[in-house]
């Protein structure tokens, strides 16, 4: 059922979006096996999956909306609907119920939508932007120097292969970070 919404087996990077006292953005890893979940620590978005039980998820091709939502939440000028939150130019938008167990929150399909007919081939500049932004959000918790070593290399891949969006995103990222070339 969700692979007509662009989640395959394996982990599937996404905008994880939770409604609380404000709305809660962040890139999220969804891994689907025998079941679909995501791994969460101790965070905003736990604590709110904790409180309501929701989570959407957008599926979106926009570097630079993974980069700034790994550090801070976007405002409602990047959403085209609250209700449900879809991103602007997300393909397809799911809701799930979530249940906090552990590290892991198991989710439940509840209802989705495809938004967009895009048609996204693999982009080595984008994966590389993702993996760079994974590591950034760690290098901005504890500064450890090996992380900055991954996160120029990821950049240079980007420099390479990818296009303006992802050059701009890896600028934001190096922004955030306080890494300097």
């Amino acid at each position: 059922m969700i692979e007509k919404f662009g989640l395959r087996e394996g982990i599937n990077e996404v905008i994880g979006i939770t409604i609380g006292e404000w709305i809660n953005t962040a890139p999220l890893g969804i891994i689907v096996d025998d079941e679909v979940k995501v791994r969460l620590y101790s965070n905003h978005t736990r604590e709110l999956l904790e409180k309501t039980g929701e989570l959407y998820v957008n599926i979106i091709h926009d570097p630079v909306v993974f980069v700034v939502s790994a550090f801070e939440d976007l405002d409602e000028s990047w959403f085209e609907s609250l209700d449900p939150p879809v991103l602007r130019n997300a393909m397809s938008w799911i809701k799930f119920e979530a249940d906090v167990r552990d590290n892991f929150t198991h989710l439940r399909f509840v209802e989705g939508k495809i938004t967009g007919k895009d048609v996204i081939s693999v982009n080595r500049g984008f994966n590389a932007v993702i993996e760079a932004a994974v590591h950034g959000t760690r290098y901005a918790a504890g500064k450890n120097p090996d992380l900055r070593d991954k996160i120029l290399y990821y950049g240079r891949i980007v420099q390479r292969c990818g296009g303006r969006r992802e050059k701009e995103a890896f600028g934001l990222l190096l922004k955030y970070t306080g890494i300097q070339l």
